[in-house]
């Protein structure tokens, strides 16, 4: 056999020759670390830790420090980190086909720089068990501690998502509604912002979701208010006088029930006007002067507002002839109510005898608040609205106005208790072009004006029975009836000031001290048999 038939096979003998030394190398080297491991595991067993007599097992901190010493002792000082896992030299088994074994000798030859030899005690309970007691605490050490990781990973966790999810806000209702849907929307917030107000845990009709959140839904509280009695027409409904029959005894009071159609209101927009009449009523119901509104709600087709009740009616009605005194009485006690609502920001804009009702002791009353308006001092509006007889020059011209409007309508009522007539002006003359074809109401009194009806001769506004007055009272009514409004007495301090009401008692009448009915006798009341129905509210 020649040469070049016999050369591969001593090459491959040759290379069969050298990986089983290259093979015997390394399982002495693997013999000797795992050895040497053993011997200083052994050693720091024995050495550092056996357990305290006074204790049943040792402590684990101890036991991590010793078992990390042989490692240490075996790898030296160097930090070697390898990216792929690492390969225990205890387990690893000899390839047996000779010419893979060279081929990974020669790899783990060119990675020698990234090898990384790691030592761990078999998982298996066989060697658990050949371990004896001190390799079992080990493990079980290291259980509980894996358990304890997991715990407070979780619990960490967890309080993050609680300190996360803002909290809940519980609905108001105690009985979840019976719609899938509304259950849904049960824990849902309606307090975020204005416009959610609107919303509610359950649908409701249109015409109900119109009037809240301001009248709440209650269909049976009408019921609790009986011997309803005729009163009077208001605009949108009617008035009677109820009694509350939870109350018992004596303590039964009466009340006024004004009971609005939703329907009317609707057809009329004034769904905002009624809104905003509750809410003045009840912020400034606490003043001496103004009726205050009790309570208010809604059924599917009303509105109820309740409010006191005051047996001597309107002021007109009562009353037939006003004494100078009484007179300057009247107009001091609406002047602070009209002075109280304008520095709460809000215009009146219908002040006539309709809407001033007398108490027990005879002191005014302002109700019906269904023109009132939110206005800030010094600001203009420019709706054309009121009682025609008790409009200011500058509303029936059509321009903006400001609650100057006010005094004016309380100098045509004060015109009216001192001579019994409205003011010398005719309402058409200031009418634009557009408005002078409206039919012009005539007055619901048995005071009649002398210029609503015709034109007048002259530019005086006092009729001719104001010439008998006093200087003081025709001074008044020259200062609340200005046409123009710039120059028109229009301020609670302003009327203070003037020759009436010099010396005058303004604490006594904010205190109700003052009594009405000492300034005036019989013959000014009007008698029962005498009295008319007045229907308009």
């Amino acid at each position: 056999m020649s040469s070049l038939h016999l050369y591969p096979a001593l090459r491959e003998q040759e290379r069969r020759t050298l990986d089983n030394k290259r093979q015997t190398a390394n399982d002495t080297a693997g013999n000797h670390c795992g050895a040497a491991f053993s011997n200083a595991a052994a050693s720091a067993v024995k050495g550092c830790l056996l357990p305290d007599p006074t204790h049943d097992r040792p402590d684990p901190a101890i036991v991590a420090c010793a078992l990390r010493r042989p490692v240490a002792a075996c790898m030296g000082d160097a930090d070697i980190r390898a990216t792929e896992p690492a390969i225990s030299c205890a387990n690893a088994a000899p390839d047996t086909d000779p010419l893979r074994a060279g081929y990974t000798q020669r790899g783990k030859d060119r990675r020698k720089e990234h090898l990384v030899v790691s030592f761990q005690l078999p998982p298996a309970a066989a060697d658990v068990a050949h371990l004896g007691p001190l390799g079992r605490w080990y493990h079980e050490t290291l259980a509980h501690r894996r358990c304890i990781v997991w715990l407070q990973g979780t619990l960490s966790r967890t309080i993050y998502v609680l300190r996360c999810v803002p909290p809940h806000q519980h609905s108001h209702r105690t009985r979840p509604p019976v719609a899938r849907i509304s259950r849904r929307r049960w824990h849902q917030t309606t307090l975020d912002s204005e416009a959610q107000l609107l919303k509610s845990c359950w649908p409701v009709p249109e015409r109900v979701r119109l009037f809240l959140p301001t009248f709440p839904v209650d269909e049976r509280r009408a019921h609790r208010y009986a011997e309803r009695t005729y009163v009077a027409n208001g605009a949108f409904g009617r008035v009677y006088r109820v009694r509350d029959t939870l109350a018992g005894g004596d303590s039964r009071r009466w009340y006024a029930l004004k009971v609005l159609q939703k329907s009317n209101i609707v057809l009329s927009d004034a769904v905002g006007q009624v809104r905003d009449e509750v809410k003045i009523q009840t912020v400034c119901g606490h003043h001496p002067f103004i009726v205050p509104c009790v309570d208010y709600w809604q059924d599917r087709t009303r509105l109820f507002l309740l409010s006191e009740f005051f047996s001597n009616g309107e002021l007109f009605h009562r009353l037939k002839s006003f004494t100078s005194q009484l007179v300057q009485l009247y107009v001091a006690e609406l002047a602070l109510a009209i002075d109280f609502l304008h520095n709460a920001g809000i215009i009146y804009r219908d002040l006539k005898p309709e809407n001033v009702l007398l108490d027990d002791r005879f002191h005014l009353k302002l109700i019906d608040f269904g023109l009132s308006k939110w206005l800030s001092v010094g600001s203009r509006t420019g709706t054309l609205c009121g009682t025609i007889q008790y409009m200011a020059p500058e509303i029936l011209r059509g321009e903006p106005y400001g609650h100057a409007v006010d005094w004016w309508a309380l100098g045509v009522l004060a015109c009216r208790m001192y001579t019994g007539r409205y003011p010398l002006m005719d309402p058409a003359h200031h009418l634009r072009a557009s408005v002078t074809e409206l039919p012009i109401v005539p007055p619901c009194s048995p005071y009649s004006s002398t210029a609503i009806d015709g034109p007048v001769a002259n530019r005086r506004l006092l009729p001719a029975s104001a010439d008998r007055l006093p200087p003081d009272g025709r001074d008044l009514l020259h200062r609340l009836l200005e046409p123009d409004p710039r120059a028109r007495l229009r301020s609670l301090l302003q009327l203070q000031r003037i020759a009436l009401y010099q010396l005058y008692r303004w604490e006594d009448v904010r205190s109700r001290k003052i009594v009405p009915r000492d300034l005036f006798d019989d013959e000014c009341l009007v008698r029962e048999e005498d009295a008319v129905l007045f229907t308009d509210f």
